[in-house]
């Protein structure tokens, strides 16, 4: 089989592709013969060296893929030889290769889901997608009529807040973005209304009056997280999804006592590693919403594995709208 191997803490010409041997099912496990594989920011910090202790080099990158089910080890039911499905690799990466280990808890059979998942999008989508409807449905437990506030709206992730808050019920949904190019497309993606980041407080303070929003949904960070906590109403709340800024504030405990606040984090591979059922079972409810229509998924870009290098420059560039996928296969 071919991967794409970082050796080294470095820029996008540090991943490599190398030849290694043929993978092989243990108990419990299943191998993919990997079509497409999603490309996500936590790439480029692995790729960074910020994540050494939890992945050290060398290290196969790779968080999500979407492909056909090659061998199945002892122990598995429910999965047969060629079957299409899409696996999230949450807990030892490795994605970025044309063969795959991957576990049954996180992975979906495409062919079961009613409808039609199409391989770049279901690489591209089962771990944002998933990610969005736990944030919503588990740890906000939105109600109808809410009003909320998404960061990055057009991002990976921020593609999937807005139709899934819509579709659990918000009655409002404001998103921010970086930059003016990426309004367009995020306008057909549940918002109601799309702002530059730069200046989304005060603007979002004459939407939404004293009233102010019933959750922030976050993966930005820093200074946004901070100042996002202005815009909360009694009761509301916040819920960290990522740090892509880089920043790291902390509140005042205090602060959060007496504005009422609610401040949540969640994350997806800290989750699943808990309870990886309950988060098969999201990504399947979250991608039988796809294959109905109900939400629909991004894909900026699909690149060939040779120029992957290519798609990590792009990504880091912060010029992407949804999602760059690799085709692997």
């Amino acid at each position: 089989m071919k991967s794409i191997v970082i050796e080294r803490a470095g820029g996008a010409e540090v991943l490599q592709i190398k030849e290694m041997p043929d993978l092989a099912p243990r108990y419990g496990e299943m191998i993919v013969d990997v079509a497409y594989a999603g490309v996500g920011l936590v790439d480029i910090l692995i790729r960074k060296g910020e994540f050494t202790e939890l992945f050290p080099f060398p290290v196969i990158p790779g968080l999500e893929v979407s492909g056909y089910v090659r061998s199945i080890g002892e122990g598995v039911q429910g999965f047969r030889i060629g079957q299409p499905v899409a696996s999230m690799k949450l807990l030892e990466l490795g994605g970025y290769a044309t063969q795959a280990r991957v576990t049954p808890q996180l992975t979906v059979p495409l062919d079961e889901l009613g409808g039609d998942v199409k391989m770049p999008e279901a690489a591209a989508s089962i771990v944002n997608l998933t990610t969005a409807y736990m944030a919503v449905k588990h740890v906000n437990r939105m109600k109808e009529g809410d009003t909320v506030l998404v960061h990055a709206a057009a991002g990976g992730l921020g593609s999937f807040l807005g139709q899934i808050a819509k579709r659990f019920g918000a009655g409002t949904v404001l998103g921010t973005v970086g930059s003016s190019d990426k309004i367009k497309l995020a306008a057909s993606l549940g918002y109601d209304e799309l702002l530059l980041r730069s200046d989304f407080v005060d603007v979002i303070k004459q939407i939404v009056g004293v009233q102010g929003v019933d959750a922030v949904f976050d993966p930005v960070g820093g200074e946004t997280r901070s100042r996002s906590l202005e815009l909360l109403k009694p009761l509301g709340q916040m819920i960290a999804l990522g740090n892509a800024s880089g920043g790291e504030l902390m509140h005042a405990t205090n602060d959060i006592w007496l504005g009422n606040m609610n401040i949540a984090g969640f994350n997806l591979g800290a989750y699943a590693v808990y309870d990886p059922e309950s988060v098969g079972q999201a990504a399947r409810e979250a991608l039988q919403l796809l294959a109905s229509g109900d939400v629909r998924s991004e894909v900026y870009g699909i690149y060939p594995m040779e120029y992957a290098s290519d798609a990590h420059r792009l990504l880091e560039s912060r010029q992407t709208s949804g999602k760059l996928v690799l085709q692997m296969g």
